[in-house]
């Protein structure tokens, strides 16, 4: 179930104990398989589920007079507490203290958490309930899911392939139905790409819309998310952690998102539509570029204006900009954090750390904001007179699971130096301020789903919401079975 439908039914008499339960035998048995979470939390969670049912059980019968679950009015302490009783998974680089903070890293063995990330103490105090943890690659720095401390997490529509990254283990777990929904983050596409990946939508919010820890917060790139089964509950959800934080001076004040959609020409109604499935900078799987036209067909067929538009950004422009950027800041973060010696990590993360400190070196601070403000424009321009732009999100339809990627990688619409370079998400990174929904558009040719973005103006949210919405009635994915 979804997190609306889960509140529903607790509405309706379920009881909070026998979904938790439920959820952890299905982590047991299937997890072994795809290998998405870390560890689960039974002894917390089953103490919260009883905690949150006798709220629930003495607000049903308090309100009815009957003593009888499932017939009272709930209405007011889902108004208190929007999350009651609602279980989800938490993204291990999201800290729950007293429980590991390892980043899926052996150099940080033995490493534990002493408070809750902001968004967790925001989501456990709308009363939602920590059910697990799920798996990342090394510091969240790969776009797929593997590491020496927690091995290869697999994606649950082909065993053979990624979940992807940096959420990974969120998007694989969510999808294989082992909760409502799962906290992920972004700082090159690393709640987009898993969502592509799943068949699962996933929004990146504005800068500033969810609250971090230091000094990341201040990372211009990133946000805090989630990845839930639908739009009306990546909504809902997303209301409980946006807005202003005291201790972080990035955040900005947020209004509450839509969360209950009407039909589909009712939220296409007026909509200018701009397409561009390469963005002028990328060269697509057939797979993917059969999901963009699929989705760009739909939409006009159901009333939005939908037009061709020539973007313009160029790949090496992109490249330069983020990668010296990544080098700037997380990049020499690893780097210090290690006083240089980078034997202890991952194969992949120290190729990341050398190939963004080297572009670091190439490209100072000033010269990589010239080069962002460029890309940002050529955005702008792209959507002027539109709603929202539709994009391809991964060029590449998939990854191997146990693959790191270290070199060249070849594929039929064009070698990319750099495996990075098949995703579409850094531009909106770069432009982080427009918000973005990955949207399901079809199944690759492997059986792993394709995805497209929906991007918005600055900070304007409820086009991506509501196109989003009416896409998610047009196109579907199947569930992976497992």
């Amino acid at each position: 179930m979804g997190v609306k439908e889960v509140l529903q039914a607790y509405q309706q008499g379920l009881s909070p104990v026998e979904l938790i339960t439920h959820l952890l035998e299905r982590i047991k048995h299937v997890n072994p398989r795809i290998n998405c979470v870390v560890d689960t939390l039974p002894d917390l969670a089953l103490e919260e589920a009883r905690r949150a049912e006798a709220v629930l059980r003495g607000q049903q019968s308090g309100t009815s007079g009957a003593g009888e679950a499932g017939v009272g009015d709930t209405s007011a302490v889902f108004a208190h507490k929007p999350l009651l009783g609602v279980p989800f998974l938490l993204k291990e680089q999201h800290d729950l203290a007293g429980h590991s903070a390892t980043r899926g890293s052996q150099t940080l063995a033995g490493a534990v958490a002493e408070v809750d990330h902001p968004i967790v103490a925001r989501l456990r105090a709308a009363g939602a309930i920590p059910l697990g943890r799920t798996t990342t690659p090394e510091f969240s720095c790969a776009t797929f899911s593997h590491t020496r401390e927690w091995g290869v997490s697999r994606n649950p529509f082909n065993l053979d392939k990624t979940p992807g990254g940096s959420s990974g283990g969120s998007g694989g777990a969510v999808a294989a139905g082992f909760a409502p929904f799962a906290t992920a983050s972004d700082i090159a596409g690393s709640t987009r790409i898993p969502a592509a990946f799943n068949g699962l939508p996933g929004f990146k919010s504005p800068f500033g819309s969810t609250p971090g820890t230091h000094p990341s917060n201040n990372d211009w790139y990133r946000g805090d998310h989630v990845l839930a089964r639908s739009v009306a509950d990546t909504a809902y959800v997303f209301n409980a952690i946006t807005g202003v934080d005291p201790y972080d001076n990035a955040t900005v004040p947020v209004e509450d998102y839509p969360h209950e959609f009407g039909e589909v020409g009712q939220l296409l109604a007026g909509k200018r539509v701009a397409v561009s499935a390469d963005l002028g900078a990328y060269a697509l799987d057939p797979a993917v570029a059969a999901g963009v036209d699929r989705v760009a067909q739909a939409l006009a067929g159901a009333g939005a204006v939908v037009e061709t538009v020539d973007v313009g950004l160029d790949l090496a422009t992109i490249t330069r900009a983020s990668m010296s950027h990544f080098g700037h800041i997380f990049g020499a973060k690893l780097f210090q954090s290690v006083n240089g010696d980078l034997s202890g990590f991952e194969p992949y993360t120290r190729l990341m750390v050398e190939s963004t400190t080297q572009a670091a070196r190439e490209t100072s601070l000033v010269d990589s904001l010239e080069l962002e403000s460029q890309i940002q424009d050529t955005l702008t321009r792209g959507m002027e007179g539109y709603d929202v732009l539709v994009t391809g999100t991964s060029a590449i339809e998939d990854l191997d699971a146990d693959c790191d990627y270290l070199g060249e990688v070849e594929r039929e619409a064009g070698n990319l130096d750099f495996y990075w370079e098949g995703h579409m998400t850094v531009p909106f990174n770069i432009a982080n301020r427009r918000p973005v929904m990955a949207m399901p558009s079809g199944v690759g040719s492997a059986g792993v789903p394709t995805s497209v973005q929906i991007v918005g103006h600055p900070y304007d949210c409820a086009p991506v919401f509501e196109v989003s919405a009416a896409l998610e009635q047009l196109v579907t994915v199947p569930r992976p079975e497992l």
